[in-house]
C-alpha cells in the first residue's frame, strides 16, 4: 500500500495504470513508465521492484478503491423495506458506473487480463474482484431471505451483467471516433443508468417494476 503521504510514489502508481491500462501489463516495460513519471528507473525500482511488483501495486491500489466504494454503499444494509433496499441497488449501480467512468483505467486492467494479459500473475481476480462480487451477492441474498427482492434470481450473473455492460461502454468509448463517441451525447450516462434500474427492478422485482 502506498502511503498517502508520499506524492512521488502516488504519481508513479497513477501513471503506471494508464500505461498497464493502454497497453497491458505484457506490453509495458518499467523504463517506458520511469520515463513517463519523470523519474530514475533504479529509484522506481528501489521503490517498488520490478514491474511485476509494480503491477501488484497498482492493481492493489485499484482493488483498494473498488472495495471502499461497495462497502460504503452497502453500509446502509440491512435494509428495512423493499423500497429502502432498492435505493441502495440504484446508488451502487450509480456510483460504480460513474467510478469506473472517472477511473477507466480501472476496468481496462480486468479487461486485459481477460484476454490473457499477466498470465504470470494468477489469483488477482480470487483476491479482489471475485471477494467484492461475492460481498454484494451475498447482501443480496440476505434481502431475498427477507422477501425484499426474487428469490430466483442468479444474483452472480445478475451483478457480472452489470459490470459486464460498464465495461462494454468504457470499451466502446475507447474504440469509438470522437465525433462518434457515446459521450458526446449528454444523455449518454442517464440512459446506461436508467437501463440499470430497469434491469434491476425487473430481476429482482423492485418496488415499481
Amino acid at each position: 500500500m502506498i502511503p498517502a503521504d508520499d506524492p512521488q510514489s502516488r504519481a508513479v502508481i497513477d501513471i503506471a495504470a494508464r500505461l498497464f491500462a493502454a497497453f497491458g501489463h505484457d506490453g509495458t516495460s518499467l523504463q517506458a513508465i520511469a520515463e513517463a513519471a519523470g523519474q530514475d528507473l533504479r529509484w522506481v525500482q528501489q521503490r517498488f521492484g520490478d514491474k511485476h511488483d509494480l503491477y501488484l501495486a497498482v492493481i492493489d491500489h485499484a482493488g483498494r478503491a473498488e472495495r471502499a466504494l461497495v462497502e460504503d454503499v452497502l453500509s446502509a444494509l440491512p435494509a428495512a423495506g423493499p423500497e429502502e433496499f432498492a435505493a441502495v441497488m440504484y446508488e451502487l449501480s450509480e456510483r460504480y458506473m460513474e467510478f469506473c467512468l472517472d477511473n477507466p483505467q480501472i476496468p481496462a486492467l480486468w479487461m486485459h487480463r481477460w484476454l490473457g494479459d499477466a498470465a504470470d500473475l494468477p489469483d488477482l481476480e480470487q483476491i479482489y474482484s471475485i471477494p467484492l462480487i461475492n460481498l454484494t451477492r451475498d447482501a443480496m441474498r440476505s434481502a431475498a431471505r427477507a422477501g425484499l427482492i426474487d428469490d430466483q434470481v442468479d444474483l452472480s450473473l445478475l451483478l457480472r451483467t452489470l459490470i459486464w455492460s460498464v465495461y462494454g461502454f468504457l470499451h466502446g468509448e475507447a474504440i469509438a471516433e470522437a465525433e462518434h463517441s457515446i459521450s458526446a451525447d449528454p444523455g449518454a450516462r442517464q440512459r446506461l443508468l436508467a437501463h440499470h434500474r430497469q434491469l434491476l427492478d425487473r430481476m429482482l422485482r423492485l418496488p415499481g417494476a
